[in-house]
């Protein structure tokens, strides 16, 4: 019994002897390891968010809205002073008369202009080939959904057939068409009467519908002295929607502001004049402003960044107070983590800074030019696969590995 005993504790110990080296074996294997990441190309915003406020010189339509408004123009549209903005109708009757002159116009110049086309001529095949190009474009419009300029697509479309049909067509029938329409128009016009007002703009500028109450309040003169306090005590909730006695409003200039209450340290390196693009959830593209002014107080953590930009939109004239992000810089290169970067000194003692990639089986160095630091990345240049230099899509970092050098058989 003693010497089965025996047997079997020397065993036990040449089984932990052999645990412990393959541990030993494994943790080496594992801590020599060389991991890579593939090089990617990405573009990083340096940029922050914030809230401000939109400040314009306006001045309200008064008005009315309702059933038996017809608005002549829409938002965003520029006017004159005294244009026509809206007519208002005495009853829904004459609205509806209204409407159908606006109709009948629309065939009488279109009876006209056709007419004077048989006295010009036309040439037929090129007519032909408008007529098939204007379907395409048509077609393209429809299936991308876009809205906006289909109406005078169709307009053109329709004046092309009629031109393509013109030797057919016989000028007197037009024309009498056309007068009788005429006639019809002037009937309703008359029916009409003085039942209709016209509302017209109080000054030149940009139309709005929107009012929101701080068109008198947040105008261009009162940025000068304005503090970042002062900016965050504006109340968004008071923000009312257009009143019923209001038709809108006219923006004056072509310029806005926009003014935001900021951390001073997200604005240390901007100064007057310098470019931005500012990001809205609501318009489709960025928008490109410049630094108007940096009002800042003692003892204030904010600052209040004002910036100023020209780009007019139905979109950008109806906002009052909206969160944006401030894109300072757009930065394009190689995404490298920063665990990847090391430091290669040569026989003089300069450093540079750059990382190993691993071509084949090869370790090679290559020097980088941070353009952004982000979290646990950089952004470097890239290079050009022509000359060889820098960094370039599709190499492999080595991220993890030891005793790295440049030219060194990496196992």
């Amino acid at each position: 019994m003693k010497q089965k005993k025996k047997f079997n504790t020397r065993r036990l110990g040449i089984m932990i002897f052999i645990i412990i080296m393959l541990s030993i074996v494994l943790w080496q294997i594992m801590v020599n390891r060389t991991e890579t990441q593939t090089a990617t190309k990405v573009t990083v915003n340096d940029s922050f968010m914030a809230n401000g406020w939109f400040f314009r010189n306006e001045v309200v339509v008064q008005g009315t809205t309702g059933d038996t408004v017809k608005h002549i123009v829409q938002g965003g549209e520029k006017v004159q002073k005294n244009a026509a903005l809206a007519i208002v109708y005495a009853n829904a009757n004459a609205l509806e008369s209204s409407q159908k002159i606006s109709v009948l116009d629309d065939q009488i110049e279109l009876l006209e202009n056709t007419a004077q086309m048989i006295t010009t001529g036309s040439d037929t095949v090129k007519i032909e080939s408008m007529i098939t190009s204007k379907i395409v474009e048509i077609s393209s419009q429809m299936q991308q959904s876009t809205v906006s300029g289909i109406q005078s697509g169709v307009n053109e479309f329709r004046n092309l057939c009629l031109r393509r049909a013109i030797d057919t067509v016989d000028k007197e029938v037009l024309l009498n068409q056309a007068q009788s329409l005429k006639s019809e128009r002037n009937y309703l016009e008359q029916q009409i009467g003085n039942s209709s007002m016209t509302i017209a703009s109080p000054a030149s500028g940009f139309f709005s519908e929107i009012v929101d109450g701080f068109e008198t309040q947040l105008t261009i003169s009162t940025l000068d002295n304005m503090t970042a306090e002062e900016l965050e005590n504006l109340d968004s909730s008071k923000i009312n929607s257009a009143s019923s006695d209001t038709l809108g409003k006219i923006v004056q200039d072509f310029r806005w502001y926009f003014a935001m209450s900021v951390p001073k340290e997200k604005i240390e390196d901007l100064s007057v004049g310098d470019s931005l693009l500012l990001r809205f959830a609501q318009v489709s593209s960025d928008i490109q402003v410049s630094v108007y002014d940096i009002h800042k107080q003692k003892n204030q953590e904010n600052a209040l960044l004002i910036v100023s930009g020209m780009e007019i939109t139905p979109e950008i004239l109806s906002m009052r107070y909206q969160s944006v992000e401030v894109i300072k810089k757009i930065y394009t290169g190689i995404q490298v983590p920063k665990s990847a970067v090391r430091i290669q000194t040569d026989s003089e003692g300069n450093n540079t800074q750059g990382v190993f990639i691993l071509p084949d089986s090869i370790s090679r160095f290559k020097p980088i030019e941070v353009l952004y630091e982000y979290g646990d990345y950089y952004i470097v240049k890239q290079g050009t696969t022509t000359q060889n230099t820098g960094l370039v899509v599709g190499d492999k970092i080595i991220v993890k590995g030891r005793d790295l050098e440049d030219l060194k058989v990496v196992k």
